[in-house]
């Protein structure tokens, strides 16, 4: 980055190839629209160009890329209401109990019972996006993306007890909301 600062594009480039893929996944998971994602990440690297001059070397280069393709995630979740943030086979709550759709296949559960997962799984999909926007966040990049509570600190510029409290809250509505709907 601070090559970029100091005028060589080609170091664009290199940090284009380092981040490029990672970030697309991130924003992918968030919108669940690939052609939004593909968009979203080359107006972040145009943006990382066009600002490089406004990037502190104190911090790391990938938490400030991320903070802003977290911002036009924003942006363009405010132009288009988001359709999912997981897929159908990602998790769901039976018993109180986190279970993945590929185990409910792997084991003897018959047709009745999977298609009462898949509904499961449906209102879930419905519930997390009527999550408020910030334990939504904050469920995406912990649980979904598998990022550490300390990264997800820094991208979002909050704690990473607050990352833990946002993802507590997120599961316990979760938990309460579709245990109620099933």
């Amino acid at each position: 980055m601070l090559a970029l600062q100091g005028g060589r594009d080609v170091a664009l480039d290199e940090l284009m190839h380092r981040y490029k893929q990672p970030l697309f996944y991130f924003v992918t998971r968030y919108t669940q629209d690939e052609e939004a994602s593909y968009d979203i990440v080359q107006e972040a690297f145009v943006r990382v160009y066009t600002r490089a001059e406004t990037f502190n070397p104190a911090y790391k280069f990938k938490t400030w890329l991320y903070q802003i393709a977290l911002n036009l995630c924003r942006d363009y979740g405010r132009k288009k209401k988001l359709q999912s943030f997981i897929s159908l086979d990602s998790w769901i709550t039976k018993n109180g109990e986190e279970v993945s759709l590929h185990d409910i296949v792997a084991g003897d559960e018959n047709i009745e019972s999977l298609i009462e997962h898949r509904q499961t799984l449906m209102i879930l999909e419905k519930q997390i996006d009527a999550l408020p926007h910030k334990l939504k966040t904050a469920l995406i990049m912990f649980s979904l993306e598998g990022r550490s509570q300390e990264e997800c600190a820094r991208i979002l510029g909050i704690t990473p007890k607050t990352v833990e409290m946002r993802v507590y809250r997120a599961r316990k509505i979760l938990l309460k909301k579709v245990s109620e709907k099933v």
